[in-house]
């Protein structure tokens, strides 16, 4: 068996839901399919569950939400038409947001999520009633009838661990199973979604919960490249990364998978594999449990910029048993995560992406470290970009980081803070965001040109 999720790419129009329908017949063993909202057709188009968040946000201060509303159904309906599904299923989905609109809530978190989740449900019903057009045995599947239960974190939920076994019933089902992405519900019925980007995290659960021989992650680009091709002129390629890679790159800024989307099938060893709707015959990149080394230490190098820095400096912070626990506490208590601390005998600084620091947290959490920790001083320094190399074969391997810091200083850029974790897996350096894409573009040149 295998378990395939297609992006909003995949999903934008007619036409490309056609191929899509064409690569899932095209493999018996291409059982379970995980749908996303239909994205943008062209560059300035609108991706519907951008629409949907408009919509709402709308509704909730009393604004005209029934004129986005009435887009987003004509979104379906140009969809319905181009597959030539007739009438109904437009009205049917026209029901479906109203009646999401019209139900009663309790907090807005709740009502955004509900309406953000109906881009992906709404795109599995038009795709499963698609295939039964064609005449293939396929049939939509509704998260909580399957009993994909999630954490109550509106927008950002976790799964919760009965889910697996709920889902791994699935494989009884008969047919082509449509099952929409990015939403779950609670343990209370309330619907629930990941972060953005999580219709790969339901593809991920499913394919473990399934124990799927392959997960196939189809999206617009033929592989996973060394870096980015918005940032270096035709990248090199990458046929194999580890979990532990990809998770790593995920996360500094590679927008191929969201970076939670590992986690179900490394538990599981199922291997993942990227592939391209609109080019299916490529083989894309498979993501392993282990690895070859091809020849380069490095797989690729990612950056991402939003970051900020808590420089915290106390004379003697080495001998206080409790010191980092005691800032950390304060970071949990004031719901601030954050993401990296490199630190020194008498100095600790900790890397927070800005979106979560608003002006209120921002001051409560200076103070609170300079008052109850009594430090010599504390700062805030902002404009912070994380630049992050990343290779398996960078284990043991000497001088990595010569090279690396060696590249950045001939090309003028300033390394603010460098961090190394123990797996010898990742650098991160820490560079000023105007030299993210600069510093990129250097070390790529340094490994790869």
């Amino acid at each position: 068996m295998k378990v395939c999720k297609f992006g909003g790419t995949s999903m934008a129009n007619g036409e490309q839901i056609k191929k899509v329908c064409s690569i899932i017949s095209g493999d018996p063993e291409r059982r379970v399919v995980v749908v996303s909202a239909p994205g943008k057709r062209f560059d300035s188009d609108t991706k519907v569950t951008d629409m949907l968040i408009d919509c709402a946000g709308k509704y909730l201060a009393n604004g005209d939400y029934k004129t986005v509303l009435d887009e987003i159904t004509g979104r379906f309906a140009g969809i319905a038409d181009e597959l030539d599904l007739g009438h109904q299923i437009v009205t049917d989905i026209e029901n479906n947001l109203y009646t999401r609109i019209s139900l009663p809530y309790d907090s807005p978190e709740k009502f955004m999520d509900r309406m953000k989740a109906a881009g992906e449900d709404n795109a599995a019903r038009l795709t499963a009633c698609y295939l039964r057009k064609l005449g293939y045995n396929a049939q939509y599947l509704n998260p909580k009838d399957a009993g994909l239960f999630l954490s109550d974190e509106y927008g950002n939920a976790r799964v919760l661990p009965q889910s697996f076994k709920n889902l791994a019933k699935i494989k009884d089902m008969e047919g082509i199973i449509i099952f929409p992405g990015f939403f779950g519900y609670s343990l209370s019925g309330e619907v629930v979604t990941f972060p953005r980007g999580g219709s790969d995290i339901t593809g991920s659960i499913l394919a473990a919960a399934l124990e799927a021989d392959v997960y196939e992650n189809f999206t617009d680009v033929d592989s996973v490249f060394v870096s980015s091709p918005k940032i270096v002129q035709n990248p090199k390629p990458i046929s194999v990364l580890t979990y532990r890679e990809m998770r790593e790159l995920s996360y500094a800024g590679f927008s191929v998978l969201h970076e939670e989307t590992l986690e179900p099938v490394y538990q599981r060893g199922v291997p993942v594999n990227i592939r391209n709707t609109n080019n299916p015959a490529s083989p894309g990149t498979m993501i392993t449990p282990s690895r070859e080394n091809n020849g380069s230490p490095v797989a690729g190098i990612a950056g991402d910029k939003g970051f900020c820095s808590i420089n915290i400096h106390k004379y003697m912070m080495n001998r206080e048993i409790g010191f980092g626990r005691k800032v950390l506490q304060i970071l949990e208590e004031e719901f601030v995560p954050f993401e990296h601390m490199p630190s020194g005998i008498d100095d600790i600084s900790i890397i927070i992406r800005k979106k979560y620091l608003d002006n209120e947290k921002k001051s409560n959490i200076m103070e609170r470290i300079a008052k109850e920790l009594k430090v010599d001083s504390v700062s805030l320094e902002y404009d912070l970009g994380l630049v992050m190399v990343v290779g398996e074969g960078m284990k043991r391997t000497v001088g990595i980081l010569s090279r690396i810091t060696k590249a950045l200083s001939e090309n003028g850029i300033n390394i603010r803070m460098v961090n190394q974790g123990s797996s010898e897996v990742s650098i991160m350096f820490g560079v000023c965001e105007d030299d993210v894409e600069k510093a990129i573009k250097c070390i790529y040149n340094e490994f790869f040109a």
